[in-house]
């Protein structure tokens, strides 16, 4: 999941379809963490990187309409993608450490 985030580049912006395989993939692997007390606020992390990839295909549809906003709809695009690459490995760091403190 997170590999697939930091494979979107800019370019992608052609293909808002990448996008939003990957806010799905995003919801179908949250479902796997309901029983996951630690981090607390996991699921919610999630949740915002779903928005914001939502956001970036928003951004990839306005580019191909509109040409004169292209160099704003790159810029939210690579601003979206890299904040909900964000959210999600923060989420991955913390439930890597909560593994590793509970093999202590």
């Amino acid at each position: 999941m997170h590999a697939l985030l930091k494979s979107l580049e800019t370019q992608d912006i052609h293909r808002p379809d990448v996008v939003r395989e990957a806010a799905e993939l995003i919801v179908a692997r949250s479902l796997e963490l309901v029983d996951v007390t630690e981090p607390e606020d996991a699921q919610q992390r999630l949740a915002f990187a779903v928005r914001d990839l939502k956001s970036a295909e928003k951004a990839a549809r306005s580019h191909r309409r509109n040409p004169l906003t292209r160099p704003l709809s790159r810029a939210r695009f690579a601003f979206t993608t890299r904040s909900a690459e964000g959210w999600v490995g923060g989420v991955l760091e913390d439930l890597d450490g909560t593994a590793e403190g509970r093999g202590r």
